[in-house]
């Protein structure tokens, strides 16, 4: 390969790696706790749920700082079956829990590129001009995600006064629907392990009137390590190419792209390691009918750390540029169909998300006891 070569082939590999923040599995489908989780359910009750959860982003985070990359498209409707029973233990109400989500994603997946700069070449006088904003074509492959078996105990159970506080484990084994040459998986295919603490108590009103209660939530994570993992980088294409790049292109006897994709995708063996995760979530659930259990709850969601790196085949280790760094607004409306049977709708907003997709989401949840 000639210098030239060299240098093309570096300069653009090197653009891609600030869309690595989307390039991963998208985040784990983690217990996410809703308001009304923590009041403790009868004792001896078999519990039913299904969610259905569509999640659309059109910008991607920069890892540092607030600003979003636009002509992205990633979007997703998942399902997700769950199954808890509850029963008592030395007079404490405990239970144990599986679920198990189906990711499907929706349409052509793309990650907006801000900026998309021209290759160095010094044959041709240095760096040349940017190819400007593009996008990059994302891999996907729909399956399921990875089963969470859990267990729980209420250690605080007080109905009249409506306080309650749980303590729940989880863990994940790697099962999920996982291809090492896509951009984006339904799990990230590694053993995954979370303690879940939840607490709630009324502020206003009792249990059995109207009332104002706050709930809060814990999620602390671990993760294993997926050896059988790689690094892929997408196929890159420029929005619009300059028009100079013709005339780039014919001096270098083509070697300057002046076509789109101006980046092949790339499959790199590597080895994914993921760092320790921590999400908060607050809810105000307002009941204005409690003989329905009939409350709307405003609520806020924080995630933080779980840096995710790649250990190349080659040697080296590469930072994704994807973290767990997200803060959403949240707006949850529920009740009660039947004695038996519950429906809750979800709508979420990301104020920020830096190193991953700025979602818009809209679930539906039902619930049955029997």
């Amino acid at each position: 390969m000639s210098n030239r070569g060299k240098y093309l082939r570096a300069g653009l590999f090197s653009m891609a790696l600030p869309l690595a923040a989307c390039l991963c599995a998208p985040a784990a489908f983690a217990s996410d706790s809703l308001p009304g989780d923590g009041i403790a359910p009868p004792v001896n009750v078999n519990i039913g749920m299904l969610y259905n959860i569509f999640t659309n982003a059109g910008g991607i985070g920069d890892i540092h700082g607030g600003s979003y990359n636009q002509n992205t498209h990633i979007s997703m409707d998942i399902v997700v079956g769950r199954y808890i029973r509850t029963f008592d233990i030395n007079g404490i109400l405990s239970g144990v829990q599986f679920y198990v989500p189906y990711a499907g994603f929706l349409g052509g997946q793309e990650a907006g590129i801000a900026n998309i700069p021209g290759p160095y070449v010094p044959a041709l006088g240095g760096q040349l001009p940017s190819y400007g904003p593009g996008r990059a074509n994302l891999s996907h492959n729909s399956g399921f995600g990875q089963p969470y078996f859990g267990v729980f105990s209420y250690v605080l159970n007080h109905p009249a006064s409506g306080t309650y506080g749980v303590i729940a484990p989880w863990i994940a084994p790697p099962l999920a629907t996982f291809s090492r040459g896509a951009n984006l998986n339904p799990g990230q295919n590694t053993w995954t392990y979370e303690l879940e603490l939840g607490f709630r108590t009324v502020l206003w009103g009792t249990p059995s009137t109207p009332n104002l209660a706050v709930e809060l939530w814990s999620e602390s994570y671990v993760f294993g390590a997926n050896a059988q993992s790689a690094y892929v980088s997408p196929e890159v294409s420029a929005n619009n190419i300059p028009a100079i790049y013709n005339t780039y292109n014919a001096l270098s006897g083509g070697a300057i792209p002046n076509t789109n994709p101006l980046q092949s995708s790339q499959v790199i063996p590597a080895s994914f390691h993921e760092q320790p995760s921590q999400e908060f979530r607050i809810y105000l659930p307002y009941e204005f009918a409690p003989s329905m259990g009939a409350f709307i709850a405003p609520g806020f969601f924080q995630s933080f750390g779980g840096k995710q790196t790649y250990n190349l085949q080659g040697g080296g280790t590469l930072d994704s540029g994807n973290r767990t760094n997200e803060t959403q607004l949240r707006l949850i409306g529920s009740t009660f169909l039947s004695p038996t049977l519950q429906i809750m709708a979800i709508g979420e907003y990301d104020l920020a998300s830096h190193g991953g997709p700025l979602n818009r989401n809209v679930e539906i949840r039902l619930a049955t006891f029997f």
